[in-house]
């Protein structure tokens, strides 16, 4: 496995990561995703969402969540030694995201503690708010990820 740059110690809190916007969503996308993992009709069907009490075709919230991730990695993961993720908190869907929407994502740490039993890792608690372009807010959560401590800290 590759060396990643970051560590536990490079994450203080209030720190701030941003990720790049992702491509505009689209209509086919959508169906495509809710067929597979979700097939509300709000989700497979355009003519039935926009008759139902929601009253537009949207993504799934596992769909926005599977972006978000991809954003997150993009934003920050991908350069962490992570461990694994630990749990995710406040999972709030705020708004729908609909076809033409592009999202962006924000990650603050909110804090940070050493593992109870290994020192050599640490948690870290980001919250994260996906906006779209226009600044509408879809989906806010928390998320708990252990990540490695740096050589010269352990």
């Amino acid at each position: 496995m590759a060396e990643k740059e970051l560590y536990w110690e490079d994450l203080p809190a209030g720190s701030i990561w941003t990720a790049k916007q992702s491509a505009p969503i689209t209509t086919q996308e959508i169906i495509a995703f809710a067929a597979e993992y979700d097939p509300l009709d709000i989700h497979i069907d355009p003519d039935l969402a926009r008759s139902s009490p929601l009253g537009v075709h949207c993504a799934s919230g596992v769909q926005t969540f599977a972006i978000s991730q991809r954003l997150m990695c993009d934003a920050l993961l991908l350069q962490t030694n992570i461990v694994a993720g630990g749990k995710i908190d406040g999972f709030r869907m705020v708004a729908p995201v609909v076809p033409g929407d592009t999202l962006k994502l924000s990650a603050r740490v909110v804090r940070s503690f050493i593992h109870a039993s290994n020192h050599e890792r640490g948690w870290v608690v980001f919250k994260v708010d996906v906006t779209t372009n226009e600044g509408k807010t879809v989906l806010v959560y928390e998320v708990t990820v252990l990540i490695m401590r740096g050589g010269d800290q352990v």
